[in-house]
């Protein structure tokens, strides 16, 4: 890049006072001529209110009226918490926020699941970019207009990301959270193996006007000073947080607080709280947490998520089945019914809504337990955090409540061969009820403190169990990580107790959490014919899968459909009465796993949470071998599993290679295509093919002429009914018996696409080749095709560079501008003039930054000015007449 050179603006203020036409223009009657057009490349869109006030505007600052943008793109924008005030340029007269913040930039556009969102903040604080500006934007990702849930990425550096949970209309929000800033914000194709990445916040409900807090060692010098004069009690306290009082529930570093946080109301609405309320106070609960975050007294503040238990709906579109034999439990029931090696009782701790503490079921299995919803709504039992775990439903209406963790508990542990109503996993194995979900799902605090008191820690009621869990069932969660929660379940682990949760019910790939934790098993649920289940979450952090239970099918043709049995209760009288229902979901299958792990610990009371991982991973615990999105490492085995935990072994497997051709098939608007699939080693015996599967709903594979190991051709069929336009992505993967599968990429095209290619204005600067600093000899810009021309020259010879300056900073070619140069950027080549004039000097300009593989071929060149002249041929050419310099 190329250093600034700042000179005089009278001849740019005297065009625009006298008003100037657009770029191209007439030739001068003496000199040479040198003209050509710029280009830009397909789906690159500037900002449509950038600080150029040459540039072409639309404001974009309301969610109600926000710049469409296609679903591939990169836009180099420029966002503001505050007014310019002409710090770069000197005059206001060609900047449009000298007087006035840019705080929110709105894109509306539709989206797919898998699609990744990145934002470069360019002038990022602490970055040396050159510029006289530096700030902070935020990104954040919601669906219009009366959805209230947020997705943000509100990283403390120069890069945000969101993952895009779900196919929809949505909008993208930049947010200028302080200073100054240019941006380069690319939406990338979608990805079905991409998952969430810790650095975002998924669309998933939190507490709004609330926070998790963990405060910093007591002992540090400056939270010593910040709780001067606060007692490190339950007490509430206040402190300030700009507009906003924060009340914390204690300021104790040993667990994260609950910090409720009251704002005062401005007079006049922002667009967002005009166009939808709920919403702006959600944005502003995030950048409230962000400003806590950034007190030398917090060690970190994120969302108090809400955690719902995980069931799912009846649709008939569902499909799957659950049944004790499909895990191989009688075999297990051969060798352990949960009885523990060398006396006690095996505990797995069960968090959820609670237990019907009096079904006859489950009243023989029960240790003591804890309630810890300390919001007394949510809690429905008139109090807040106690020593009763009893349920008393998590609906206010008869028959509504779900007795998840009455359920729950049935399948891990029930009372079995007593002659009253069904079995549980582990016969012998005993329950300990933590409850932390009520009426409104569960608040993260809560849900930390039930784990820090199953694993034996110290937590906000003041006791631990005498003895402590073995296993943590989690059949709950949401999406959003909690480095709280995580800490939390590390701390258990260390502790020696196993963690299990369920995956999800949404038939994603997103993560779920607390399951996608560190030290968490993740379960996802397999149906009755051994495939993943219709509702079943998957991705890259599953770990094994159980039944979950199908609610939609009767394979057996029993009359009954084939949910999960175990216990429950029935409230429709106003009192609640013991019962078993069937039901379905992730929820469902981890109980299945936990009670497992249980039968495991039974056999082997010594076996360490790294045993277990261990024996998973090679295939010990499971049917299956390898590991894949679905199944993690397999569908459990209960009868495996045990006789792995009376001796832990390891397993091996090897690998063969196929190939397609072609490897990648680009469809666009086509229907169909082929490929042909073969094995590249020829001193290998070929494979077998096992399956041909793909991830989207709009391709179908089929074999068109294969040989009895299945290699040889395939079609490709596409079906674009009911899908969003926009450019789709899939892979289709051939799995063989031995060896690696082979993946192969799909794209293809679903309407007319928006095409962005539309570039903002253009400063192109006319260099003296022959002078020791490639001085700046004249400058122009162009018009709105990108067409440019420099007038009354001199022969000689010249260098061309090109650039935007949104934000008017006199720069052009820092990152978040557009660059260029002739032939092409970073392989300039010297244009001589003799005695002719000179056309067709084309080439293309692109954004640098956001990853842009250009921005490592801007050279480092210090431009002076001293020498510049007019370029005369048009009005419009003087109009910031060599003002601009390379940055460098």
């Amino acid at each position: 890049m190329i250093t600034p050179a700042r000179i005089t603006l009278s001849i740019a203020l005297a065009c625009a006072l006298i008003g100037c036409k657009s770029g191209g223009g007439s030739s001068s009657d003496s000199g040479l001529s040198l003209s050509g057009q710029l280009s830009i490349p397909v789906n690159t869109v500037t900002d449509s209110d950038v600080n150029d006030s040459l540039a072409t505007y639309a404001s974009n600052n309301d969610p109600s009226t926000p710049q469409s943008i296609p679903n591939r793109v990169t836009v180099h924008g420029f966002a503001s918490a505050v007014p310019t005030f002409a710090a770069a340029s000197d005059s206001g007269d060609y900047e449009r926020f000298n007087n006035d913040a840019d705080e929110d930039d709105y894109f509306s556009v539709s989206l797919q699941a898998g699609q990744k969102i990145t934002l470069q903040v360019v002038d990022y604080e602490g970055n040396n970019t050159g510029s006289a500006y530096s700030g902070d934007l935020d990104l954040y990702l919601f669906k219009p207009p009366l959805e209230t849930s947020i997705l943000s990425s509100l990283n403390e550096s120069e890069f945000e990301e969101i993952i895009v949970p779900a196919d929809g209309e949505y909008l993208i929000n930049v947010y200028a959270y302080s200073g100054i800033s240019k941006y380069v914000l690319r939406i990338q194709p979608a990805d079905t193996s991409i998952t969430s990445a810790s650095n975002s916040n998924s669309l998933t409900p939190f507490v709004l006007d609330q926070a998790i807090v963990q405060w910093k060692d007591n002992s540090s010098a400056a939270n010593a000073k910040a709780l001067s004069g606060i007692k490190a009690s339950a007490e509430t306290h206040s402190r300030a947080l700009g507009t906003t009082r924060l009340n914390a529930d204690h300021y104790s570093s040993e667990y994260p607080a609950k910090v409720k946080m009251a704002r005062i109301q401005a007079a006049a609405l922002t667009p967002l709280q005009a166009f939808n309320p709920e919403l702006a106070r959600a944005r502003q609960t995030l950048i409230d947490i962000k400003r806590l975050n950034e007190r030398e007294d917090v060690e970190f503040a994120e969302p108090n998520y809400i955690r719902h238990a995980l069931r799912t709906p009846n649709d008939p579109l569902y499909r799957n089945q659950y049944h004790y034999n499909d895990i191989n439990l009688p075999q297990a029931w051969d060798i352990t019914t949960g009885s523990r090696a060398g006396g006690g009782n095996v505990i797995v701790a069960v968090l959820d809504t609670g237990v019907f503490l009096a079904h006859p079921d489950l009243s023989n299995q029960l240790v003591s337990g804890y309630d810890f919803i300390s919001d007394k709504t949510n809690a429905n039992d008139g109090n807040g955090i106690d020593s009763n775990p009893d349920d008393p439903g998590d609906s206010t209406q008869r028959g509504g409540s779900s007795w998840h963790g009455t359920h729950v508990s049935g399948t891990v542990a029930a009372e079995t061969n007593n002659n009253t109503g069904g079995a549980g996993v582990s016969w012998s194995a005993k329950i300990m009820p933590v409850r932390v979900l009520g009426i409104q799902g569960g608040e993260s605090s809560d849900i930390i403190q039930g784990i820090r008191y199953a694993a034996g820690l110290s937590n906000n009621s003041g006791t631990v169990p005498n003895q402590k869990a073995d296993i943590i069932n989690m059949s709950l969660g949401s999406y959003g990580a909690s480095t709280a929660e995580q800490n939390a379940i590390t701390a258990a682990r260390n502790a020696g107790v196993i963690i299990v949760a369920a995956a999800g019910n949404d038939g994603s790939s997103e993560l779920s959490y607390p399951a996608s934790y560190n030290g968490v098993i993740s379960v996802s649920a397999i149906g009755p014919d051994g495939n993943i289940a219709y509702y079943s979450n998957s991705g890259s952090k599953i770990d094994v899968a159980a039944p979950g239970g199908d609610l939609t099918a009767d394979r057996n043709a029993d009359g009954q459909s084939d949910g999960v049995l175990s216990t429950s209760v029935n409230d429709a009288s106003g009192a609640r009465v013991a019962s078993y229902y069937l039901e379905q979901g992730t929820s469902m299958a981890t109980p299945h796993v936990a009670g497992v792990l249980a039968l495991m610990k039974a056999v082997n009371p010594n076996l360490t949470p790294v045993q277990v991982d261990n024996a998973l991973a090679a295939g010990e615990l499971t049917d299956q071998s390898g590991r894949n999105n679905e199944f993690g490492y397999g569908v459990i085995n209960a009868y495996k599993a045990v006789v792995a935990a009376q001796n832990i072994g390891g397993t091996s497997s090897s690998t063969p290679v196929l190939e397609s051709s072609p490897n990648s098939l680009s469809l666009g608007t086509d229907d169909s295509a082929n490929f042909i699939v073969s094995n590249a080693n020829q001193d290998s015996t070929d494979p077998m093919i096992t399956s041909v599967t793909d991830d989207a709903s709009w391709l179908t594979v089929s074999s068109s002429s294969v040989d009895a190991n299945g290699l040889g051709s395939y079609n490709v069929t596409l079906d674009r009914t009911n899908l969003i336009d926009g450019i789709y992505d899939a892979t289709i993967t051939v799995t063989p018996d031995s060896g690696y599968p082979l993946s192969i990429s799909v794209t293809m095209q679903v309407g007319e696409v928006v095409s962005g290619g539309g570039m903002t204005q253009q400063y192109i600067l006319l260099l003296d080749a022959d002078s020791e600093n490639e001085d700046v000899v004249a400058e122009t810009q162009s018009d709105s095709n990108g067409n440019y021309k420099f007038t009354d020259l001199k022969p000689g010879r010249y260098i061309i560079n090109a650039g935007s300056d949104i934000d008017v900073d006199l720069l052009i070619c820092q990152s978040g501008e557009t660059c260029g140069a002739y032939p092409s950027l970073g392989a300039e080549q010297i244009i001589e003039l003799t005695d002719t004039d000179r056309a067709n000097v084309d080439f293309v300009i692109s954004v640098i930054g956001g990853f842009n593989s250009n921005a490592a071929s801007v050279q480092s060149r210090p431009i002076t000015n001293n020498n510049a002249e007019e370029s005369n041929g048009t009005e419009e050419d003087n109009s910031k007449q060599s003002v601009h310099s390379i940055a460098n």
